[in-house]
């Protein structure tokens, strides 16, 4: 779902929230509603050498262990699962070329590209497919826990090199974007151990599928190189190479990209790339949506939020346009619903921001200022409670504040409690808060959300609320069971109209990642992310004009 072409000038650089469109020479980068976008014509051949800075050094370059961004960014590259998922949880072919589902929907097929190559030459095959996830369904993986509780229970079947099965426990649709998974290759990795991955040297030089491929990694200067994958599948990249420089601090970060040592990076927060006169004028800065939100939780199962009418109150009572407007300018749109904006599947609600109907469903249920000291009161208790938001995150107390705020206008009374982030995970995961702050993100970008809202969830899962809703449990299964888009996105649209009218939490913006390229780098874009790696999508698309060609752009796998 492609954003509208929205741009923002800060300074003297070019701020584009969608596609770019290329500027006369000396002007800012701008994109203009209804614009046109114009660009160079892409080069035929391979030229240019384009560096990426990051904060952190990788301490694996295993895609399967990757915990930190620079772990993950180097990964996107040099790695490929069977689908890709986009920003707007659309699904796409990547080293498969089709799957189908059975009708019960627990079987997959997947049917394998046969001109996809490791980057040593070897042919990839459905034996690599089986090899890493029996990897992650080792006992001794020492990768994320998350991942290996998915996989574990899937049976792999291939019948021929060309074709992985996939039998599920029960049906689930949104399972082709869990097959983005990264591949490994049997091959090279067929004797080590799951609990031996970590130091085995495919750590330190891997080789994948991807449009990179890797050449060296300098620890001592803190670089790695990696060169175009010339036999690439997909279509090889126009940069001769890519490199990664890694940076302690952001300081250092900024100062490489001023310098021009580096050429972009995703590793600077909003509020340097936002600052006017921080970033050189040389660069463009992109703002796509992320697919997550924050939302301010209810816990059901205490006061006053077993009561209907005061969630509903205070949703009418919290204006997100004024939060994301004051407090988030230009680092995210307004909440609407519990599936990101960018989805296929969202469906705008347009919660009102009235509080004047907040004080009539007040008024309505019983809630009375009876002692007149400014806060609501009802049967002896006030209309009072805690907070809670994560300290270490300025612009969540921020948002906290103001919420607060508008709340005591309608005579409730949010008392804010900053605990570090942490605090605030446990006490949702134990249900041990009244109403809290938090962020969410999406892990593949489908609208499942089951883990969150579904009743089943409510005491050992991610349902913190402890919302239980027979209809809300209803259409989350079916949305589950129910293969095709057409269909799921009906089931979806019933269920964020349902989520409304029942309040359990009230999502209030859904966040931007902000990254910067240099404005001489072509056929980058800013639609919409799953996650900050997914910037790097169509890196074989992009291309420096008047590089010179290397031979390099001769070479083979």
């Amino acid at each position: 779902m492609p954003l509208a072409l929205v741009a923002l000038l800060l300074g003297a650089v070019g701020f584009i929230w969608a596609q770019r469109v290329t500027a006369p020479a000396g002007t800012p980068q701008l994109a203009l509603l209804g614009a046109t976008p114009t660009a160079p014509v892409a080069p035929s051949g391979i030229a240019g050498d384009y560096v990426e800075g990051e904060i952190g050094l990788p301490a694996t370059l295993n895609p399967l262990l990757a915990s930190s961004q620079s772990e993950r960014d180097v990964g996107a590259v040099i790695f490929d699962g069977l689908t890709r998922v986009d920003g707007s949880g659309t699904v796409t072919p990547d080293l498969a070329s089709e799957w189908s589902a059975s009708n019960d929907g627990r079987t997959y097929t997947f049917k394998l590209r046969h001109d996809a190559r490791w980057h040593d030459g070897q042919p990839f095959s459905s034996r690599d497919v089986r090899f890493t996830v029996g990897l992650i369904q080792d006992p001794d993986f020492s990768g994320d826990a998350s991942l290996a509780r998915f996989w574990r229970g899937i049976l792999v079947v291939t019948p021929d090199d060309a074709t992985v099965v996939f039998q599920l426990r029960e049906p689930f649709a949104a399972f082709p974007s869990y097959a983005a998974l990264p591949i490994l290759p049997q091959h090279i990795l067929g004797g080590v151990l799951a609990r031996d991955l970590k130091e085995s040297a495919f750590s330190t030089s891997p080789v994948g599928t991807g449009p990179f491929k890797f050449e060296r990694y300098d620890r001592s200067s803190h670089t790695l190189t990696l060169r175009a994958n010339t036999a690439y599948f997909r279509q090889p990249p126009h940069l001769a190479t890519m490199s990664f420089h890694f940076y302690q601090d952001t300081d250092s970060l900024l100062d490489a990209l001023r310098s021009s040592r580096i050429q972009g990076t995703g590793s600077l927060p909003a509020s340097t790339v936002l600052l006017p006169g921080a970033l050189p004028t040389t660069v463009t800065a992109y703002a796509p949506l992320l697919s997550g939100y924050t939302a301010l939780f209810f816990n059901l199962r205490a006061l006053p939020f077993s009561s209907l009418d005061v969630r509903r109150a205070i949703s009418l009572a919290i204006d997100r346009e004024s939060i994301v407007n004051q407090i988030l300018p230009n680092q995210a749109a307004p909440g609407d619903g519990p599936i990101p904006r960018a989805s296929w599947a969202f469906s705008p609600q347009a919660t009102p921001h009235d509080p004047s109907a907040a004080r009539q469903v007040l008024d309505a249920a019983g809630w009375t200022d009876s002692n007149g000291d400014g806060v609501l009161d009802k049967g002896g208790s006030d209309l009072s409670f805690p907070l809670l938001v994560n300290g270490d995150d300025p612009q969540r107390v921020a948002v906290a504040t103001e919420i607060a705020r508008e709340l005591a206008a309608v005579n409730i009374r949010a008392q804010v409690q900053p605990v570090p982030s942490n605090e605030v995970a446990q006490a949702l995961t134990g249900h041990q808060f009244t109403a809290a702050i938090f962020g969410w993100e999406s892990p593949t970008g489908d609208p499942d959300c089951y883990q969150l809202w579904h009743s089943s969830q409510a005491d050992e899962g991610l349902n913190f609320t402890g919302l239980t809703d027979t209809t809300l449990d209803r259409l989350l299964e079916q949305g589950r069971e129910t293969s095709g888009s057409d269909k799921r996105s009906e089931i979806y649209a019933n269920f964020q109209r349902e989520f409304a009218a029942q309040t359990p939490a009230i999502v209030l913006y859904y966040p931007r990642f902000f990254y910067v390229v240099a404005s001489s780098v072509h056929g980058v874009t800013a639609e919409p992310l799953v996650d900050p790696s997914g910037r790097f999508a169509n890196v074989e698309d992009w291309f420096m004009v008047g590089a010179p060609a290397t031979p390099e752009a001769k070479a083979t796998p």
